[in-house]
């Protein structure tokens, strides 16, 4: 007969699972252990926080599910920002915490998870799909196949379960766990009545956000845009919908986006496509309410967020994007394409007299390659990539605009070379992100992992300093009074690294850390008066 954690770890397994990610204590070493014994890797991060975001990158990267554990109590409080950001950003992570006995509730126990202590699975409800404390082995296997089919179906997200050390190892009799059969990719039922208005639309315009990184729909967006000959501006979470070559794309829009792309949406735009898009302040930062389209068409898997944020007319379409993509072109394969003529977006490069975050984007957007992931962290380097990193057809990029939880990145490239052995990782990050989980660049030295770290080093937590200095004219507690060495901190934790402070000397060891096939952090000293993308969202929308 089977125990708890022998029937989660199969479970895990018969899912594809072979990494999970977390730090071992008392109460969850059962289940660290049954990892060894089925042939899960269990990968040690250096903070439970970081781990957390190793496995949203994991999911992100191989559309699996994500498998973090901690110990009780402060082990799991350290969990709640990282699933926070996989619930703001649909990746489905399973999130497992220990407690120290069951049969002992209500007498105090060290790290108390129970709701006599610091009620865990209560903490962990605002920030995902479905949490809750497993007390006995017989009701485990109907509640892991309810986590699971709340993370992996619909619009996917995280789980927390709370197993305690004895139920952990306590016999389950009934073991069958009901697998998800895979996501229920509807068909919307009135696609025919959105290419109907599309017909009559005079300015049609796409506003492409991340549910179309995560549902997978880029080339189907392309070849949409192309049939109906529709121009493309992307938000800033939904960089990497479209290539920047393309000659549909205007560029992105919002939050740190261009001035063509605002332009065009300033042009007299009568439907507006939104794709996957929740149209949040960073999404339409910079669009006056004058010039909001008379109809808006949103494609989405789900209705939070439906209708109501622009006053528009609406047509909702639901349904996974992707597979609503997929059938319009089906439906309409004849629609007369029209030529394209290529086009660019980009203003010329700031003139500063140290070197530029704009030019260290443009650098490495020149100089990678295909198959190579981006994971850009959040602050003012997040939303320069934004506007001034180009990516090739074939480079994906990943940002967070919407939870913008700093040091996300840093875990997310970890988790997601994990996931995928053969393509480049990189993770463009700041000074203020290693501060505070840098220490997981550890992890990718002790697993011989080959991310690239590109370190934007100012001294400064940039773009709070700048927004502070605009708006009110001081600057109190954004400025390091003992800034970072990178490049040294780097070498303390065992990784190649290196220092440089102009474009020549971050091309030349870029390209020695593209070759090096280890982990490798570059420390980029910028100039610390370069003004941040993001300065262009204005205060009001109106």
């Amino acid at each position: 007969m089977k125990n708890v954690v022998q029937l989660l770890v199969e479970t895990l397994v018969n899912l594809g699972i072979k990494h999970a990610f977390g730090i071992p204590g008392k109460s969850i070493a059962p289940l660290i252990l049954e990892f060894g014994n089925q042939d899960i890797e269990f990968i040690l991060g250096r903070h439970e926080s970081g781990s957390g975001f190793s496995a949203g990158g994991y999911a992100f990267t191989n559309h699996k599910l994500g498998v973090v554990v901690a110990t009780s109590g402060p082990g799991g409080t350290n969990l709640v920002t990282a699933a926070a950001h996989a619930k703001m950003n649909g990746l489905p992570v399973l999130f497992i915490t220990g407690h120290q006995s069951a049969a002992e509730l209500g007498i105090p126990q060290c790290q108390d998870s129970s709701q006599y202590g610091i009620d865990l699975a209560e903490i962990m409800k605002p920030v995902t799909l479905f949490s809750t404390m497993v007390t006995r082995g017989d009701t485990f296997p109907a509640i892991l196949t309810y986590a699971l089919r709340e993370a992996m179906t619909g619009r996917k997200g995280p789980v927390h379960l709370c197993i305690p050390f004895d139920v952990m190892i306590s016999p389950v009799s009934d073991s069958l766990v009901q697998l998800p059969s895979g996501n229920v990719n509807y068909i919307a039922t009135n696609l025919e009545e959105a290419i109907l208005r599309l017909r009559k639309a005079r300015k049609p315009v796409i506003l492409a956000g991340k549910g179309v990184v995560l549902s997978g729909a880029q080339k189907e967006l392309a070849a949409f845009a192309e049939t109906f000959h529709i121009p493309i501006v992307t938000t800033p979470g939904g960089k990497g919908s479209v290539y920047s070559a393309h000659p549909l794309y205007y560029g992105p829009f919002g939050l740190g986006g261009h001035q063509k792309a605002k332009d065009l949406l300033k042009s007299g735009v009568d439907l507006l496509l939104v794709m996957g898009s929740r149209l949040s302040d960073t999404a339409l930062a910079g669009l006056d309410r004058s010039y909001y389209p008379g109809e808006i068409i949103q494609f989405d898997i789900a209705h939070e967020f439906m209708g109501g944020i622009i006053k528009s007319k609406y047509l909702h379409i639901f349904g996974d994007l992707r597979t609503n993509l997929e059938e319009i072109l089906r439906l309409y394969p004849n629609e007369p394409a029209k030529v394209h003529t290529a086009k660019t977006y980009h203003d010329p490069l700031p003139v500063l007299q140290n070197l530029s975050v704009a030019e260290v984007c443009q650098a490495v957007g020149d100089m990678i390659p295909e198959n190579t992931m981006v994971f850009a962290d959040d602050g003012a380097h997040g939303y320069h990539a934004v506007r001034w990193l180009d990516l090739k057809p074939g480079v994906k990029f990943f940002f967070d605009s919407y939870f913008a939880s700093m040091a996300n990145a840093i875990g997310m490239a970890i988790g997601a070379r994990f996931a995928d052995q053969e393509q480049n990782v990189i993770c463009l990050t700041g000074d203020g992100c290693v501060f505070m989980l840098g220490s997981e660049i550890n992890t990718c030295v002790a697993e011989q992992l080959p991310v690239i770290f590109i370190v934007i080093n100012n001294g400064q937590l940039d773009m709070a300093l700048k927004g502070m200095r605009q708006f009110t004219g001081r600057t109190d507690g954004t400025i390091f009074k003992q800034p970072l060495d990178v490049a040294a901190y780097a070498a303390s934790m065992g990784a190649d690294s290196a220092a440089c402070s102009t474009l020549d000397e971050f091309k030349q060891v870029f390209k020695r850390a593209l070759g090096s096939n280890k982990p490798f952090v570059i420390d980029v000293l910028v100039d610390k008066e370069e003004i941040p993308s993001s300065l262009a969202r204005e205060m009001k929308l109106d």
